[in-house]
This record gives C-alpha cells, sequence and structure tokens, in this order.
C-alpha cells in the first residue's frame, strides 16, 4: 500500500483484523486499484473501471454486486 493515503487510528485497528492473504493481496494490487473500506465489514476495492470487490480471508477478489433477477420476473 505505498500509494495509499494517510490511515486513521480506526483505520490502522481495522488492518489488524484482516488475515495475512488479504495483506499480501493488498500489497499486489495493481495502483489502479483503489481501497475503498476496511471499516466495519469486509475489506472493499475498487477496480479500474470502477467495479467493486471484496477480499474474502483467502486474499481472493469477488464481484460485491453480482447479476439478479427481478423479484417480479422470478415471482411474477
Amino acid at each position: 500500500m505505498s500509494n495509499a493515503h494517510a490511515l486513521t487510528k480506526r483505520q490502522i485497528s481495522c488492518l489488524e483484523k484482516l488475515t495475512q492473504r488479504q495483506i499480501q493481496r493488498l500489497e499486489r494490487l495493481p495502483r489502479d486499484y483503489e481501497v475503498v473500506s476496511i471499516d466495519d465489514g469486509p475489506l472493499i476495492v475498487r477496480g479500474p473501471k470502477g467495479k467493486l470487490m471484496r477480499v474474502k480471508a483467502n486474499g481472493r477478489l469477488v464481484a460485491l454486486v453480482t447479476r439478479f433477477r427481478s423479484y417480479l420476473h422470478v415471482n411474477g
């Protein structure tokens, strides 16, 4: 995270809760990825095209929002 902004005390305490694999993933993220949230919930990053992704405990990136079917289409 060499290109990251200064972290708040709260963010630093949240970093302590990350797994080693999540930390390794953050260290390997390309410069065009941005850490969006590490507070109170899953670790979220934004990809170069604006896609939000969650960093799982094992370090894998997964899409935060997936396609869903319309409620009316499924139950209508």
